[in-house]
């Protein structure tokens, strides 16, 4: 049942106006107590029974690390040529071995500081392009163009 439906049971239930906010604890506790232990046709049963017989069946995360990776968004970029990515209109520099290829980026949605690639389970940062930085660097795996072979003005 959704909160919305319940809230209002609750109020009919406990009618909380001059209540001290320990006694509507109180109040909202035995409500909550008496809603998971009584029997409803939705789903054929009691609330806390099922509950119970599902206890076995339940996972613990494998560790504090694996579960907050969980909830990280991801998304898939090919690496431009000059070693960066975009995300949301950003561009990001990102390790110069992944240059043309295609790398899943995962990040938190308000702290792209912390941002990595995710790569053979190793985890790769990558920071905000500083532009004039970006424009400097040799890359070495761009293959170099033989200018003599193309023809043009100096052939």
């Amino acid at each position: 049942m959704s909160v919305k439906k319940i809230i209002p049971q609750i109020l009919e239930y406990v009618k909380p106006v001059g209540y001290s906010s320990l006694t509507f604890n109180g109040l909202l506790a035995d409500y909550i107590r008496e809603y998971n232990t009584t029997y409803h046709t939705g789903i054929d049963g009691v609330p806390f029974e099922r509950y119970r017989g599902t206890c076995g069946c339940t996972r613990l995360p494998k560790s504090r690390e694996w579960l907050d990776e969980c909830f990280l968004n991801r998304v898939w970029r090919r690496v431009n040529r000059d070693s960066t990515v975009s995300i949301d209109k950003v561009s990001y520099d990102v390790p110069m071995q992944f240059i043309s290829s295609k790398v899943e980026i995962r990040y938190l949605p308000d702290d792209m500081g912390s941002a990595f690639i995710l790569s053979d389970g190793g985890h790769y940062p990558i920071r905000r392009t500083d532009r004039n930085e970006n424009c400097r660097v040799k890359r070495e795996n761009q293959p170099a163009i033989d200018y003599s072979r193309i023809g043009g003005a100096g052939s």
